[in-house]
């Protein structure tokens, strides 16, 4: 059935998933490849125009500044933002390259299926990529992650080439991969978007808790005569929760406190989730260039932690909170 669809077709789910992951490289990748004797087939569609000199040397200089954007956790918020939108109207562009000659309709629905392909490869990486910079977690080096996705991207786009069966294969096996856990990434890149307006306001902001008024009602109604959450004034923080118990891997939600009490409240699928805190034990406030962190042991000593914007409650009152003398 695989093949009986026309090559464009077949290659542009890889493609875009590819340019979502890594759109420079791929673009390099396909530029360069007409100039090698490994690949003797024409590029198919008009990706053969991308082995211009010029646009080769533009897309290497973007590649680089991608590759030291990523060494630092707010350039590499500020870039993945910025390419929020360039990677669906890259991979909308990369479609129309790829079926020039197609009837207008398969053109229009390639490029609507590239862009979003594109986009949510684009979000779950980023997502990932933002959670290593701001979680305590141990985790992979930034170097050792991008050479993984280079050599992902590289391997996909050549298998577009000389194996187009196994390209779209393997682009669905990265899909399924990344699919994994891929809606706390995406709730994860959301809320780092958020912890970066939140510093660049954090003059406009007093930091303080909201107090009961503000909290959002269906805050309020989660604990009203939860056995944890007893009666009492309460205050509250928006907040992100990385590996709590009994939550999803990452999950934005509310850190309410009613009298010597922290608990963590968060939406979810059918309902409201609570998690009472004081069964886990804090071990540091971390400040770092985007939010204050609360790092968190539970019994089975698996590491989590609460992310607060900075213009939010003070490192030295989470302190006085979590860590009392």
């Amino acid at each position: 059935m695989l093949a009986d669809l026309p090559l464009e077709i077949l290659v542009l789910p890889p493609l875009a998933i590819a340019a979502g992951i890594d759109l420079y490289l791929t673009l390099l990748f396909l530029g360069v490849m007409p100039t090698t004797t490994w690949w003797s087939d024409p590029l198919p569609g008009a990706l053969g125009d991308l082995d211009s000199l010029g646009i080769m040397v533009m897309l290497g200089g973007f590649y680089v500044l991608e590759f030291a954007a990523e060494r630092s956790p707010t350039a590499t918020l500020v870039w993945n933002v910025f390419h929020t939108v360039i990677r669906p109207v890259s991979g909308a562009l990369l479609a129309f390259l790829l079926l020039d000659g197609q009837p207008p309709l398969v053109i229009a629905t390639g490029a609507v299926l590239a862009g979003g392909l594109a986009s949510a490869a684009h979000s779950i990486r980023s997502g990932a990529s933002i959670l290593r910079w701001l979680v305590s977690s141990p985790g992979p080096h930034p170097l050792l992650t991008s050479l993984v996705e280079d050599v992902t991207v590289l391997g996909i786009v050549a298998l577009v080439v000389d194996q187009p069966n196994w390209a779209l294969a393997a682009s669905l096996v990265t899909a399924v991969g990344g699919s994994y856990g891929g809606a706390s990434r995406v709730r994860a890149f959301v809320f780092a978007v958020r912890l970066g307006a939140g510093r660049v306001f954090q003059t406009l902001g007093a930091r303080r808790r909201a107090p009961t008024e503000e909290v959002p009602r269906w805050v309020r109604t989660a604990i009203e005569g939860d056995a944890v959450s007893p009666g009492g004034g309460l205050r509250g923080s928006p907040v992100g929760a990385h590996r709590l118990p009994g939550a999803p891997p990452f999950v934005p939600g509310w850190l309410v406190v009613r009298g010597d009490l922290s608990i963590f409240v968060f939406r979810k699928r059918k309902g409201v989730g609570v998690v009472d805190l004081s069964v886990l034990h804090a071990m540091d406030v971390v400040e770092s260039g985007l939010a204050r962190r609360v790092d968190l042991t539970g019994p089975s000593k698996a590491r989590a932690c609460i992310l607060l914007p900075l213009n939010g409650p003070s490192a030295k009152s989470l302190r006085a909170e979590f860590l009392p003398t």
